[in-house]
């Protein structure tokens, strides 16, 4: 039965690259096959089905076979990889639109992980599954191809979409984590990367978190390739992504990011493209709401009640003049000495907040008094500009960075 079936499978998969009504039939009849055949034919259907390379019907019947066999694919998970990733790293050069190709294994992975794992699988032996499944894929977000590397990001999306996603284990979803933001330093990996990044955000945001500055970034440098580009979905899914991380991630991870998001995308509140404006519009929004929330809650929680209720766990000795990044949450440190305001040196009562933000390109230094530094009872900020102190209501220079 061996040789004569493998011969007949060999013939149905030539036939798919046949006329409409002979492709048909032989889908009919390789379906058919899989329904009939016991666990010990899977590997001579698989090997036939490893030589038709980018046939997108053949590829579905991977999802056949596992639907119908279910944890009998297991033992060929390596097997099916191998062919997943040989298949997508030479997709470009002979397939007109690799990303349907990408789409359609994609899904075969992500079935292959549904219907793989049953409710008597061990929790031990799901993470192994899950492992042989994003392995492969995981060193393959950093290739030189870039069909293989937007292949197999769109694939690990389709992975952590699933809710077997949290039988992954801690290093495997760091590593994914890892390898796509660095996959995302170079602006040419696109939408499956940010897509990936996104899910992730959602899935594991602790994890995430760790990287979030990065990310962010990133998703900035896409953005402005994206115009360089002419390219209107790399723009719109480049805000999508940024706007997807610090809406999903604690605050305090993007809290130094979002008045450079703010900056970054209010060049495109004009987009011609409708969908892009609105995105651009609606990060804006979040960012603003994001960081006016929080600020205006350490002001009134913290600085002004005298207690620390800060985004920053820094704590400084000294002051600080330049800052490199914008906001950075609020910092404790000592009195200013030659301050004429100073009226003790006392650090329980003259303590100083410095409270930064990144103004256009350049950042201001706010010093906010704390409880010691009130004179009858009014709430004030210095602001050092032009290498002059400016006294000003804390609400008028938080409105004016932030647009309000």
């Amino acid at each position: 039965m061996g040789r004569n079936f493998s011969q007949m499978i060999k013939q149905e998969l030539d036939n798919l690259d046949k006329d409409p009504e002979t492709r048909t039939s032989a889908m009919k009849a390789l379906k058919s096959c899989i329904k009939d055949m016991d666990s010990s034919s899977i590997p001579i259907f698989l090997t036939q089905l490893s030589e038709t390379n980018e046939c997108e019907h053949a590829i579905t019947l991977y999802e056949d076979i596992a639907r119908v066999h279910r944890s009998a694919i297991v033992p060929h998970i390596n097997n099916i990889m191998l062919t997943i990733i040989k298949t997508l790293s030479l997709s470009s050069s002979s397939n007109p639109d690799p990303f349907a190709l990408h789409h359609v294994w994609s899904k075969v992975v992500s079935t292959i992980a549904r219907y793989g794992m049953d409710p008597t699988t061990p929790d031990y032996k799901k993470q192994d599954i899950m492992h042989s499944l994003c392995k492969p894929l995981s060193d393959s977000l950093l290739a030189r191809q870039e069909s293989l590397s937007s292949g197999a990001a769109l694939c690990l999306k389709g992975l952590v979409e699933l809710d077997d996603w949290r039988f992954s284990s801690g290093q495997m979803v760091n590593e994914v984590c890892q390898r796509v933001a660095a996959g995302l330093e170079n602006p040419v990996q696109g939408d499956s990367h940010m897509g990936l990044v996104t899910a992730l955000a959602k899935r594991n945001g602790l994890v995430v978190e760790g990287y979030a500055r990065l990310l962010v970034r990133a998703g900035v440098r896409i953005l402005n390739t994206g115009v360089t580009e002419e390219d209107s979905w790399k723009r719109l899914s480049a805000i999508r992504m940024v706007n997807g991380l610090i809406t999903s991630l604690d605050y305090k991870s993007v809290m130094s990011e979002l008045t450079f998001v703010i900056e970054e995308f209010q060049k495109f509140q004009n987009d011609q493209i409708v969908d892009v404006k609105e995105a651009a519009c609606e990060a804006i929004q979040t960012a603003k709401r994001i960081l006016w929330s929080n600020v205006n809650v350490s002001l009134k929680d913290g600085l002004l009640s005298g207690h620390m209720s800060t985004p920053s766990s820094a704590v400084e000795t000294e002051a600080q003049e330049d800052h490199d990044d914008g906001f950075t949450g609020f910092v404790h440190i000592s009195p200013i000495n030659d301050d004429p305001r100073s009226p003790t040196h006392s650090p329980q009562v003259n303590l100083m907040y410095l409270l930064y933000f990144r103004f256009s390109s350049s950042n201001i230094g706010c010093k906010v008094g704390g409880p010691g530094w009130w004179s009858n009872g009014s709430k004030w900020v210095q602001v050092k500009t032009c290498g002059f102190w400016y006294k000003v209501d804390p609400k008028h220079i938080l409105s004016k960075i932030l647009n309000f």
